[in-house]
């Protein structure tokens, strides 16, 4: 039945699997397409229901191409598989989108999250999301510093791999459990605003062709980044230092320079 698109195989927040008979006439259209990567599209889209999903997203998730997510989209927009939907508060992307037969939860309502607002706002839970957040971002970070300190010489490591999307950082929490609520990404967002403002955070924006993405990543001082600061990291030589050797810390007018700069 699966393989008949007849059946949709669904997981909750806790990756629940749950399953449900499709419209007959959608699983006939969807049995008559051959592409694997439309078919991965629409169940990405399926996913997240009424909510809408953005394109960038559905990028991050299927892990296509610019351009193939594009052809792929406006094949399923062909098929009225799909919708786009244009969302009139967003500064992050212009369309977002639906089942054909799906309508979007109140786009003219902007984003919403799920801390309320006024005296209603959940500070507690803010600061639950906050924390979690704030913690992900930190253990990327570190395992950026520890990848680059290992590193070759020569060896390039991506500087995006300390950042994190609203996505990922999104995924992570939910994973932690401890935040009963039905966090969303437009949550996520706003906590990484506050962060930002607090200075706990950096966002960088990456041009993408669909739109800009911004990614997040812990912000910290020098002396959290001994990539920046120690320079045994990046000596070509430190794999031949030692102190009973010719090239030792002792003599060495780098770590020399480097020590001075220390207000003891």
């Amino acid at each position: 039945m699966i393989k008949g698109m007849k059946v949709q195989v669904k997981q909750d927040e806790q990756h629940r699997p749950s399953i449900r008979l499709r419209d007959p006439m959608i699983a006939r259209k969807l049995s008559t397409i051959e592409d694997e990567d439309e078919i991965r599209t629409y169940d990405v889209i399926e996913q997240v229901g009424t909510k809408g999903i953005a394109q960038r997203i559905i990028k991050n998730k299927t892990k296509l191409s610019a351009t193939k997510i594009t052809k792929t989209l406006a094949s399923l927009e062909s098929k009225q598989l799909i919708k786009a939907v244009k969302l009139q508060k967003n500064t992050q992307h212009v369309k977002s989108y639906v089942l054909f037969h799906l309508k979007l939860d109140d786009p003219a309502a902007g984003t919403h999250t799920v801390f309320g607002s006024g005296t209603s706002f959940d500070t507690q839970c803010f600061e639950a999301v906050s924390k979690l957040s704030v913690v992900f971002l930190k253990s990327r970070m570190k395992k950026f510093i520890a990848e680059k300190s290992r590193a070759l010489p020569d060896e390039m490591i991506a500087f995006n791999k300390s950042e994190a999307t609203v996505d990922e950082v999104l995924q992570d929490v939910i994973k932690a459990g401890i935040v009963k609520a039905d966090i969303n990404e437009e949550s996520i967002e706003a906590v990484m605003k506050m962060l930002e403002l607090e200075g706990k955070v950096e966002r960088r924006e990456y041009n993408e062709p669909e739109g800009p993405i911004f990614r997040y990543r812990y912000h910290s001082s020098k002396s959290d980044r001994p990539e920046a600061a120690i320079p045994c990291v990046g000596c070509p030589v430190k794999n031949l230092c030692s102190m009973d050797s010719p090239i030792n810390p002792m003599d060495c007018p780098h770590f020399d320079n480097w020590i001075n700069n220390f207000n003891f």
